[in-house]
């Protein structure tokens, strides 16, 4: 029979019980290392000078009992295994006992009950730990979906005004320039122009990290999820080891921009927290991709102390950690491992001892059908009719002043304005339309089109300041038509313009707003 191990902490005032009742744990096939206390002093020195596998008590001492020992335990918060053992005990007493929170008694005479008793209760508290790790992490999992929630609300807040910042700002910028405005005007504007950049970045960043995403993976560029997920580790990185980016040309794969971020973001703090801080120089994490025929191959290489060639497969078992005890949960692996598999991908390491690690992860490259093709625009093609949809109207008006100098726009704040505007029967070429909007959503309005006007309907571009309702995931997961990010990449935007079907750009015509 193996032996397990087994730390006691016995509460015994008699040495000859002591020892009978170490001599029926080593027969049931533990190997024991105790200590023996009588008092209350001496069991709260002992509580605090380590930690136990189980409690057994008399329940009757000189200056002692088993129910005060047990409270002490409880006191403390531990949740150890807590066996009475008595020669002399009622039925009453034995009750109030287990009715106190007492795991189990057993009465001297029949010590033959000790080693399958306390088999049992160390079973049940390693199952009651493993319960108490798995609702942490559901608690865990509902704020950082709570906190994902308010920042995909606040970054959806703070994309409209900066959209209409950065629209102005461009379009003062060449103003400025084309005006032959000073060269100190000129270099405040595109300084400005640059920061609210940097902000627009970080705001992107947090919607790739807290946008929920269900199923729906298509066509993901991994480098932009990879700068992503590097900004937001900055600083556990910084102070640890230089970074090396060796990307490699890579076309996009299949997967999902947040559960990729998710992944990437916990393979690089892990990097950086097997480095020890304070020797920046003398540490490097290295980020590597690279195309192996219908697969990315993505590294991430660290100069820490490695994995033991033991454990290479056991870091990716739920709650299995190596770090310090409250520093890690051990689930983070096993969670990238669960993500990728999802993504038809597969991930693992390589590492050797006082070598350093390598978390490597292959993903497929996304089918040719998957992927969107980029239209270049075509600065020879203008005068198309737009319609500008958004309840902010300061980005109604700033899109305007970018595009005017191209196309003809009208701008609408409200939705059922619009409709009335088309519904007279006017047509328009393009109609950029917001998504979320207070009295009636873009779903809503694109829905009213269909039944309204189908071929306008064809025409819209949806623009999102990031915040999604599960209805709108849904409509956008299978709408054709195409969507953009606020803050507007305004050469995208005029790309897409170009795209858009039997446009008038494409039939050779200029009419603005015309009616059938």
């Amino acid at each position: 029979m193996s032996t397990q191990r087994l730390r006691l902490l016995l509460v015994e005032d008699s040495e000859d019980d002591a020892m009978l009742l170490l001599r029926e744990l080593r027969r049931s096939g533990y190997e024991v290392s105790h200590t023996r206390v009588e008092t209350r002093e001496e069991m709260e020195r002992a509580l605090s000078a380590g930690t136990w596998d189980v409690v057994i008590a008399d329940y009757a001492l000189p200056h002692f009992d088993g129910l005060s020992a047990f409270a002490l335990v409880r006191q403390r918060g531990l949740d150890v295994p807590f066996l009475i053992v008595s020669g002399k005990i009622g039925e009453d007493v034995a009750v109030a006992a287990m009715k106190a929170g007492v795991h189990d008694f057993v009465l001297k005479d029949r010590l033959g009950r000790l080693g399958p008793a306390v088999a049992r209760e160390l079973r049940e508290a390693e199952v009651r730990a493993e319960r108490r790790k798995m609702q942490e992490q559901l608690m865990l999992s509902d704020r950082l979906a709570s906190l994902g929630m308010l920042a995909a609300s606040v970054a959806h807040e703070l994309n409209n005004p900066l959209a209409s910042v950065m629209m102005n700002l461009e379009f003062s910028l060449t103003d400025v320039q084309e005006s032959g405005g000073s060269k100190e005007s000129v270099q405040a504007l595109r300084e400005a122009f640059s920061c609210a950049g940097l902000i627009r970045d970080i705001i992107r960043d947090i919607k790739i990290f807290s946008r929920p995403e269900g199923q729906h993976f298509g066509p993901t560029d991994v480098h932009r999820v990879m700068d992503s997920a590097l900004r937001m580790a900055h600083n556990q990185l910084f102070h640890r080891a230089r970074l090396v980016k060796d990307y490699g040309d890579l076309p996009p794969v299949h997967g999902g921009e947040a559960r990729l971020g998710q992944v990437f973001l916990n393979l690089i703090i892990n990097a950086a927290q097997a480095i020890p801080e304070g020797q920046r120089d003398s540490h490097e994490i290295r980020v590597v991709t690279r195309r192996l025929g219908e697969l990315v191959r993505v590294e991430i290489r660290d100069t820490g102390p490695g994995v033991p060639p033991e454990l290479r497969e056991r870091i990716f078992e739920p709650f299995f950690t190596t770090k310090p005890v409250g520093v890690g949960t051990g689930l983070g692996l096993s969670i990238c491992r669960r993500l990728i598999n999802e993504m038809d991908g597969s991930i693992g390491v390589d590492s050797e001892p006082g070598q350093g690690s390598t978390f490597w992860i292959h993903l497929r490259v996304a089918r040719e059908q998957e992927v969107t093709p980029e239209v270049k625009a075509k600065s020879s093609r203008q005068g198309l009719g737009v319609l500008v949809l958004d309840d902010e109207a300061a980005v109604g008006k700033a899109l305007r002043r970018l595009l005017s100098a191209r196309h003809q726009v009208i701008t609408f704040d409200r939705a059922q304005d619009a409709l009335a505007h088309i519904t007279s029967g006017r047509r328009f070429d393009a109609i950029l339309c917001d998504l979320m909007m207070p009295e009636m959503s873009g779903a809503q309005f694109h829905h009213e089109l269909e039944r309204l006007a189908p071929e306008q309907a064809q025409r819209v571009i949806f623009m999102t300041g990031g915040a999604f309702t599960e209805e709108t995931r849904a409509f956008l997961s299978t709408a054709r038509n195409p969507c953009v990010d606020k803050p507007l990449d305004i050469q995208r935007l005029l790309s897409m313009l170009e795209a858009l079907p039997g446009s008038a750009a494409s039939r050779g015509s200029t009419g603005f707003g015309s009616t059938m």
